[in-house]
């Protein structure tokens, strides 16, 4: 239970540090980038977990993942040039697969 809210919580830190900058969509997109993160993390910790004991290590990379986007969120709010330079980024990487 505690993860959960852990990761709830960072995803509130995402969207607030998002409406405050006036960018709601960047969170919607981080958000479900976080939820395909976690899916990887529970798919292979089901595969480990026939193998050997992995107890709390998927809570603990879910929380990590979860924390990592919060504090990328919140740092685009204290240096937007940066968040510029990944927007420019992904665009190009965008229009190499299209």
């Amino acid at each position: 239970m505690t993860p959960l809210l852990l990761v709830l919580g960072c995803i509130a830190t995402m969207f607030a540090a998002a409406m405050a900058s006036g960018k709601p969509g960047r969170a919607v997109a981080d958000t479900a980038l976080l939820v395909f993160l976690i899916g990887i993390i529970a798919i292979a910790d089901l595969v480990l977990s026939f193998f050997v004991d992995t107890g709390n290590a998927a809570d603990f990379a879910a929380v990590g993942c979860a924390a990592s986007f919060a504090l990328d969120s919140v740092y685009g709010l204290m240096a937007p040039e940066r968040q510029r330079q990944r927007d420019k980024m992904l665009r190009r990487l965008m229009k190499r697969r299209a």
